[in-house]
């Protein structure tokens, strides 16, 4: 049985093919996804409705970061990942050292970070 099977995966991302690739691969795996969410309102009324045990996070949706759900999900004890362009650096200093995986990635490193959240080991990964 995978690692990840059952786990519910909370995912926001506003690239609408992005989002359906991530749904995949996350099922594929053996995970339950919540979303995705392509916008921060809709995500955050979803965390206060579903049970969540690891989110992935576009940094920008649309223009509207996604920060303030962040903080919601880390104040909840829920772990985070950026799935994003941007650089560590680039985040605000209170995010520098969550997990991230640099966009465009590759899937088995994905799902291989999330393996590592759940087990609290996860690290940046760059695009590969």
């Amino acid at each position: 049985m995978s690692a990840l099977a059952a786990t519910r995966v909370l995912v926001v991302e506003d690239e609408a093919l992005l989002a359906l690739e991530i749904q995949d691969l996350l099922k594929a795996a053996g995970c339950k996804v919540v979303g995705p969410f392509s916008e921060l309102g809709k995500a955050s009324a979803a965390i206060a409705l579903e049970g969540i045990d690891l989110a992935l996070l576009d940094t920008n949706l649309n223009g509207e970061m996604v920060y303030p759900l962040a903080d919601d999900l880390l104040a909840r004890g829920i772990p985070c990942i950026f799935v994003t362009g941007y650089n560590s650096s680039d985040l605000p200093e209170c995010f520098q050292t969550l997990p991230r995986i640099a966009k465009p990635f590759i899937p088995s490193a994905l799902i291989e970070l999330l393996r590592k959240a759940k087990s609290g080991t996860a690290a940046n990964i760059a695009a590969q």
